[in-house]
């Protein structure tokens, strides 16, 4: 019983610390979005870390100096890492890249309609 005990304080612990972490980069995340965003409709590349042989294509839709929104039909894991392609015209990169949040675009009707991620760039 001592050890469930430690184990759900180690857990709380745990669960007080992300959402301490989650916080905080929400609030940097804040900032950021007030600055310069410039709208584009582009499709981005990238390459997971995890898929190394297999590029995934996604919208993009709006570009910072750190790195640009995109849109997929899927869940993007906060933290996922690998490397970005994008090509158009005058800005381009190919640079290593991680997911800094993801979050559902709904339907009038609340249903998932797709996911719209940051996509920082390193």
């Amino acid at each position: 019983m001592q050890r469930l005990k430690e184990l759900s304080k180690m857990e709380l612990s745990q669960s007080i610390r992300t959402a301490m972490r989650r916080a905080t980069e929400l609030a940097l995340a804040e900032e950021r979005r007030g600055g310069g965003r410039n709208m584009i409709s582009c499709t981005v590349a990238v390459t997971w870390h995890h898929e190394p042989h297999k590029s995934v294509n996604y919208d993009g839709l709006d570009l910072s100096e750190s790195g640009l929104r995109i849109s997929s039909p899927t869940i993007l894991p906060e933290g996922m890492t690998g490397r970005a392609i994008f090509n158009a015209g005058t800005i381009s990169f190919n640079r290593a890249a991680v997911i800094s949040w993801c979050r559902a675009i709904r339907d009038s009707d609340g249903r998932i309609n797709h996911w719209e991620a940051g996509l920082r760039l390193l």
